[in-house]
């Protein structure tokens, strides 16, 4: 960034106490105004002069009555020329240049109403001055050095006195700093926001997110990417903050130890979970037809030898398919109630309807029923 500063030179009077027609506008090599500005370096007064004619365009460069140029848009005054500046030489590496001064300017001149002449140029932010702008007439040598926004090769504007002020709080200076420091404060502010970019692109990049990516969305995928990291940790028994390397090794062991679990184990006298289920289904289903065919045998076997009459073959059924064995007991003890083919006993009246026969109090005699329990059983069956 350039900017633009002014100094003052005393004018050397010319014969008879006329106005020079050469002035002195850059001292040679390195220097500092009185004030302690600087220091401003023209190291190269030829390449001063060079770009401060190529600036010019073939017009002439303006001497002003106290740098009124500068301030023209604050007051509203009229910046009336002093004088032009038609040709300018290199003498021992300080810069001169020849004047055409107005009548005026040199009458004030010659009546010592002005004594000092001061150069606006633009410098770098190493000092090193680039061009001659103009110059103004001025009575107090060596003015504090106003850092102005430079017009940066006619893009324009000057800054204001509040506007630079306002540059300052912004970066959170003192209202004191001087050019130099705001010089290098806002190139150690640019150099952090370029880090600050390299940063953020490696981070993107790492993240899966695409270039360009805005800091929001950085840091809704960091947040993302935390909160797995803390649902991992949680899951391999981690408690608080885990740092990644810990993390990584964690998840190694674990890994390593499934793999110790698992190597050696044989393929073929293991099968998936889902298919041992179905076989295990389909073998419970072979089982239960299974039992019920052999308490269907039993029961009906049992029924062939009298010892178990219809109205009792479902209960007989539910027995001899919990418990083929304590059925099979029963049976062997249980005397024949009817004789074999018959549905009931003979010889004897049956029982009136919904009392209970001989036969029937002695199958519940037999079986440890209630007679009444059965009977009501009876009833419910039609019987």
């Amino acid at each position: 960034m350039l900017r633009r500063a002014h100094n003052s030179m005393p004018l050397a009077a010319g014969p008879a106490g006329a106005a020079p027609q050469w002035v002195q506008l850059l001292p040679a090599g390195t220097f500092t105004g009185l004030d302690g500005a600087g220091p401003y370096h023209n190291d190269d007064p030829q390449a001063v002069i060079a770009a401060t004619l190529d600036a010019a365009s073939g017009v002439d460069l303006p001497i002003d009555y106290d740098h009124q140029l500068l301030w023209a848009r604050e007051n509203g005054q009229p910046a009336l020329a002093a004088g032009w500046f038609k040709d300018f030489e290199v003498r021992e590496g300080s810069v001169w240049g020849r004047v055409d001064w107005t009548q005026a300017a040199a009458a004030r001149i010659a009546a010592r109403e002005y004594r000092y002449l001061s150069p606006v140029f633009l410098f770098d932010p190493a000092g090193r001055i680039i061009r001659v702008e103009h110059a103004g007439l001025t009575n107090v040598p060596n003015l504090e050095m106003q850092a102005l926004a430079s017009r940066l090769h006619n893009n324009g504007g000057e800054m204001k006195p509040e506007q630079y002020a306002a540059l300052l709080v912004s970066l959170g200076l003192s209202a004191d700093t001087k050019p130099d420091a705001l010089v290098a404060n806002a190139k150690t502010i640019g150099d952090r926001l370029k880090e600050a970019d390299v940063t953020l692109a490696a981070m993107s990049k790492r993240l899966g997110l695409p270039d360009g990516s805005t800091l929001r969305t950085i840091e809704n995928a960091v947040d993302v990417a935390m909160t797995a990291v803390a649902e991992t940790a949680q899951v391999l028994g981690e408690a608080g903050p885990v740092p990644p390397a810990r993390l990584a090794a964690c998840a190694k062991a674990l890994v390593a130890k499934q793999g110790q679990a698992t190597a050696g184990l044989d393929p073929t006298k293991h099968v998936p979970m889902e298919q041992f289920q179905a076989v295990a289904s389909r073998l419970k289903a072979l089982e239960d037809s299974q039992a019920t065919e052999k308490a269907t045998t039993a029961v009906e076997a049992a029924m062939q030898a009298g010892k178990v009459i219809p109205s009792t073959k479902e209960w007989a059924m539910a027995y001899a398919s919990r418990d083929p064995a304590g059925f099979a007991a029963y049976v062997a003890a249980m005397p024949s109630i009817v004789k074999p083919g018959q549905e009931g006993p003979s010889g004897q009246p049956p029982a009136a309807d919904g009392q209970l026969g001989d036969v029937d109090l002695a199958v519940c005699s037999r079986m440890g029923l209630d007679p009444e329990e059965f009977k009501k059983h009876r009833q419910q069956e039609g019987a």
